[in-house]
């Protein structure tokens, strides 16, 4: 019989020095315009779709991803202010060479490579042994992609792909 497996995992992302520094910006901006705005009816026209804009972008700094395994399918989806929901990327675990803690020394012999890299982590540093890395096939070059699976999307995976999947 055919067994079909399901699992999703949710990972927030924490704020970054640059997330503030971009807020930090963006605020003194529209203050500023404000300020001025206040001379010139014109510039104050400047500086209410400056505020509208920052209200509206704001939420894009709350970063959730979300890990949904089907089957042996991952798809890494990114949900931007709680709402706006984007699908950064999909994976089949056939096309993985390995999916291994970050730590492992199974990864070793994949250190070397220069393809693009995927961060799909919260960048909790108290959640880094929880990191995995998949090295992955994609369509032009070798891709690295960082994630934080739970125990149920690691049994899961391990089920699909067994000698892909490394736990230590």
């Amino acid at each position: 019989m055919n067994e079909s497996s399901y699992c999703e995992c949710v990972v927030e992302k924490k704020s970054t020095v640059k997330d503030f520094a971009i807020k930090s910006i963006l605020i003194a901006l529209a203050v500023i315009i404000t300020l001025v705005g206040m001379l010139n009816k014109y510039i104050l026209l400047v500086a209410a779709v400056a505020w509208y804009l920052l209200i509206t972008f704001w939420s894009r700094f709350q970063v959730v991803y979300e890990y949904v395994f089907v089957d042996g399918q991952i798809d890494f989806d990114k949900i931007l202010g709680g709402s706006a929901r984007k699908n950064a990327k999909r994976i089949d675990l056939e096309t993985a060479v390995i999916v291994a803690p970050q730590s492992s020394r199974a990864l070793d012999g994949y250190k070397h490579l220069q393809g693009k890299t995927f961060d799909f982590t919260s960048l909790d540093p108290a959640r880094e042994k929880q990191v995995y890395v998949i090295v992955n096939k994609g369509d032009k070059d070798t891709e690295l992609i960082r994630f934080e699976p739970d125990e149920t999307m690691i049994t899961f995976m391990k089920k699909k792909a067994p000698r892909k999947v490394q736990e230590y």
